[in-house]
């Protein structure tokens, strides 16, 4: 019985799964043109930026940084080309003046699918093409946490 006991515990710490890290969509930490600036206590500041802008080369590929399914595909007045995915943990990831859609409403992506393209639509706040990418908790309208926090960090 004690052995029983032991090889349970020991194969739960074996199993543990390790903390999932999500993909770039896009270029990697060196690609940062604006950082995350949201106060959720103040959702409306007008000087709130509720993700991270990514620089890239034009009509470079755009990857979904995780899996989930496409809530929104189609274009946004300010936002541009916009392409919206539910994980399965929780989380609604935004991508935002795409050059281009890749993918449907309803689809099903894998983290690392081609999403878009990087390219110029909407207002665009710079001269350079970018991607903007912003993340929510779904189930809260208001609950952006800073995209950074849940990218895999890639050393040389």
């Amino acid at each position: 019985m004690r052995r029983a006991l032991l090889v349970s515990v020991a194969l739960a710490l074996i199993c543990v799964p390790a903390a999932h890290a999500w993909s770039w969509p896009t270029g990697g930490p060196h690609s940062i043109l604006r950082g995350f600036s949201y106060d959720p206590a103040d959702p409306f500041d007008p000087g709130a930026h509720r993700g991270i802008d990514l620089a890239g080369p034009l009509g470079a590929p755009v990857f979904a940084p995780a899996p989930g399914t496409v809530t929104y595909a189609g274009t946004r007045a300010v936002g541009g080309k916009t392409v919206t995915i539910r994980t399965p943990d929780g989380y609604t990831a935004t991508l935002q003046h795409l050059g281009s859609i890749s993918v449907k409403r309803g689809s099903v992506v894998l983290e690392n699918q081609i999403a878009g393209s990087v390219g110029f639509s909407g207002v665009s706040e710079y001269d350079e093409p970018y991607v903007f990418f912003s993340v929510r908790e779904t189930a809260d309208s208001y609950g952006y946490i800073d995209p950074l926090e849940l990218l895999r960090i890639e050393y040389p």
